[in-house]
């Protein structure tokens, strides 16, 4: 009985882990002024760089700059044993990270 009670709960409790993402998004664009978190790239940039060093603000570094960190990134995300970035995952983090870079 442990292991349908086991997945029920999971099940359930999913959307309000959703929820509670996406909030945490929102409210980090709001209080940190990081811009357009609240898009698709955008989301993507705070769930993949946020969960392990907070949300980074992309007008601190160059485009130029940004593309030296991304590889640096991805080593890291491998030595942690965190999944790598999928290929659509790199690209909006590439798009978001290009377009609210410092200029």
């Amino acid at each position: 009985m442990q292991g349908p009670k086991r997945m029920y709960l999971r099940r359930s409790l999913r959307p309000a882990t959703t929820f509670l993402g996406l909030w945490w998004i929102a409210s980090c664009a709001l209080l940190t002024g990081i811009p357009a978190l609240d898009t698709p790239d955008g989301r993507v940039y705070a769930k993949r760089c946020g969960g392990c060093h907070g949300i980074p603000d992309p007008r601190l570094r160059t485009k130029a700059e940004w593309h030296e960190v991304l590889p640096k990134m991805d080593g890291l995300i491998l030595e942690k044993g965190l999944p790598p970035l999928t290929n659509p995952e790199r690209e909006a983090i590439t798009r978001y990270l290009s377009l609210h870079a410092k200029s």
